[in-house]
């Protein structure tokens, strides 16, 4: 069916306001209203032909991640010099409009925090105008069809018998928990690529070096046949196992005492290689002076001193003289 000269000439005004920016009004109003179709491409408008860089959803992929978290971005550097490009986005709960932006450029992203939902959509709509012409376009995604998940819980990683053991629990899907549907990744820490999962909920490594430090993350996502354009999911916490057969603190601080003390023993060896080693380790008793040999030749070895003569006590005589007096 044609559409009316009415319509026409409204479409054609709301893209010449928009184009020149100097209004912001929505291309089509009440745009979360109708059918909308996961992965539905519209042709609004198209006076000009780029539908064949704006029909791949790689250049404009819209994710949900955990906490309610909507992020769209858009690149493309496909596009024909001199073309300006505007992109709205509008995020719907059934019918209603619950967040909304719009932006200009080749690139860009959008992050959007939407509360508790009963059937989320996004719709993008884009409007690219090159000399007088334009052309618009809608894309719808269905947000649970294009979900990230979280990552796993529940890591247990263990060296055992030379092999290296990790294993965790199934993601937390509302589309599906068929462990078929899951691949994963994992990160050792050890500057290697990630090793790859699939449908298993743990990993084996053979040769697992019980000397090393492993610091293993694991991250998530569908598998094609399950989710198209699956996303990974964040990496998971980091789980640290140390080695098994560390050195004993005492015994490293018993060898740096030691090493330098056999290192001192063999510089002096070196050193007094022409002297005897017995006169070094049992040097000779020292002689005494000559003065004292006589001493220590008597009996009475420990009686060195001579006692001093003792005084004797000095007499004192009075005399007395009688005399008789004469009458």
């Amino acid at each position: 069916m044609m559409p009316s000269p009415v319509h026409s000439v409204l479409w054609f005004s709301l893209l010449v306001l928009w184009a020149s920016q100097s209004e912001t009004e929505a291309l089509t109003p009440d745009v979360c209203q109708g059918d909308k179709y996961d992965n539905d491409f519209q042709t609004i408008v198209d006076e000009h032909d780029a539908k064949a860089v704006l029909s791949d959803e790689k250049n404009f992929p819209c994710y949900l991640f955990p906490k309610n978290v909507v992020n769209c971005s858009w690149t493309f550097p496909a596009l024909q010099e001199g073309i300006e490009i505007f992109v709205s986005i509008s995020v719907c709960d059934e019918e209603t409009e619950i967040e909304s932006s719009k932006s200009q450029g080749r690139n860009g992203s959008k992050l959007f925090h939407v509360p508790e939902y009963e059937d989320l959509y996004v719709i993008l709509q884009f409007n690219i105008s090159l000399h007088n012409k334009s052309a618009v376009y809608a894309y719808t995604y269905h947000m649970e069809s294009h979900a990230v998940l979280s990552p796993p819980d529940n890591i247990s990683v263990s060296v055992k018998d030379g092999d290296l053991s990790v294993s965790w629990t199934l993601p937390s899907s509302k589309d599906t928990e068929a462990p078929e549907c899951f691949e994963y990744e994992l990160d050792l820490g050890n500057q290697e690529s990630p090793k790859t999962v699939q449908y298993e909920l743990f990993y084996t490594g053979q040769n697992a070096d019980p000397s090393r430090t492993y610091r293993v993350r694991v991250r998530t996502r569908m598998v094609p046949d399950c989710q198209d354009n699956s996303h990974w999911s964040d990496w998971s916490h980091v789980v640290t196992i140390e080695p098994t057969n560390k050195v004993n603190l005492l015994v490293i601080v018993l060898i740096s005492l030691g090493i330098p003390m056999i290192l001192l023993a063999v510089l002096l060896l070196v050193r007094y290689q022409r002297v005897s080693i017995i006169k070094i380790l049992f040097p000779p008793i020292p002689r005494p002076p000559p003065k004292y040999i006589h001493f220590l030749e008597k009996h009475d070895t420990f009686n060195i001193f001579l006692p001093a003569p003792s005084m004797e006590p000095v007499e004192e005589i009075t005399e007395v003289e009688d005399t008789v007096e004469k009458s």
